[in-house]
């Protein structure tokens, strides 16, 4: 089945899920408390709106922030398939999708929205935007939840999209961590190794569809920007960033653009994580000195913070891995699977729901023991 995604950036994507009810607006909430904890209560339920917040105590009307993208009818909206498809369904049609895409390379423009705006230098101030404390004892307010870094391989010259928190430490720096084996911390440590800065950028705010293929298994060497402009059908634009000259998707809403040192650190963390505990506490971390924002008039920040499962990551994960683990435990060479289930509720790692037609003695013990490595 071939996606018909009808959006394309976050503002058309608001348009249509407004269109069949699946927004709603708040106006006044504090970053401080209120929005973490409307996220939260949000974040749990997939019948939830999404729900974009305005007005924010401290920062001008129209710097605005939209949780709880993925869930409901926009499930199938965001993903380009029909309405009628359940979870199971949509799983399988994206998952025929996925396998049959041809990467379409993206493509270099001259402008864009995200030039609306651009602060350069002294004028560079990552507190203009209205970051929330997403969870009680945060170490920080995380501009990144709903976004991706922006990174290219120093030797081999991909270029990869990848999700990674990413933590305010003051107007002109942002922490981040990725764990090890992510494509993002290839490339670090490759400039680590090197003793050169990285250049990077972090999109806060961008094309749902982008982002989700952002949060996908997508083979070393293959550029998300490429994965998701051939399941779109049409390159992806972008601009060539003023000071790394990295690729930035030309309808971001707010873009971070600077260089990381591989010699210098700042504290990161704790943050609240999928487990429902606070990941890898307090511990300093690589960060990035911003040397540029790009940001839209009115900008949206997307959050997508994570929560004890089921919640919003668990819902998306659990539609783009349980088609993929069908299909893998099928290359191992397993006859007899009928349908897989990454949970929700394990967020998608923990338990995995598998039907087989069972063939022989010890035939769903292998087909367990081959899962769990998936």
């Amino acid at each position: 089945m071939k996606l018909q995604i009808p959006y394309h950036d976050l503002r058309s994507w608001l348009d249509l899920a407004g269109e069949i009810g699946e927004v709603r607006g708040v106006e006044g909430a504090s970053w401080q408390e209120e929005i973490g904890m409307a996220a939260e209560l949000l974040n749990h339920s997939d019948p939830a709106p999404a729900v974009l917040f305005d007005k924010i105590p401290g920062y001008p009307q129209g710097h605005r922030l939209l949780v709880n993208f993925f869930g409901g009818r926009r499930k199938s909206m965001t993903l380009g398939l029909p309405s009628e498809l359940n979870n199971f369904q949509l799983s399988e049609a994206f998952t025929e999708a996925f396998q049959a895409i041809t990467p379409i390379p993206y493509e270099f423009v001259d402008d864009g929205p995200i030039l609306e705006n651009i602060q350069m230098g002294d004028n560079v101030n990552v507190l203009s935007f209205p970051t929330p404390l997403w969870h009680e004892l945060d170490g920080g307010r995380y501009i990144g939840t709903g976004s991706f870094n922006v990174t290219q391989d120093p030797d081999e010259g991909w270029v990869n999209l990848g999700t990674y928190r990413v933590m305010v430490h003051d107007e002109k720096s942002v922490g981040f961590y990725i764990s090890p084996g992510k494509h993002g911390r290839i490339h670090r440590d490759k400039y680590m190794a090197r003793q050169e800065p990285m250049p990077a950028a972090i999109v806060v705010g961008g094309d749902p569809f982008l982002f989700l293929m952002t949060c996908t298994e997508i083979p070393y060497g293959i550029s998300e920007y490429d994965i998701a402009g051939g399941l779109r059908g049409k390159p992806y634009q972008v601009i060539k960033g003023k000071v790394t000259g990295l690729p930035i998707p030309a309808n971001a809403e707010i873009v971070l653009e600077g260089y990381i040192d591989p010699k210098k650190r700042k504290p990161e963390g704790p943050f609240g994580e999928w487990t429902g505990y606070y990941g890898s506490g307090l511990r300093d971390e690589p960060y990035m000195d911003v040397k540029a924002i790009y940001y839209r008039n009115k900008p949206i920040i997307m959050g997508c913070p994570p929560q004890r499962p089921p919640d919003e990551i668990s819902r998306y994960r659990s539609i783009l891995r349980s088609g993929l683990l069908k299909q893998t435990l099928e290359k191992a060479g397993l006859s007899g699977i009928k349908a897989a289930w990454a949970s929700e509720v394990g967020n998608t790692r923990m338990l995995l729901c598998i039907a087989i037609e069972q063939r022989y003695a010890g035939h769903a013990t292998q087909v367990g023991h081959v899962a769990s490595q998936c």
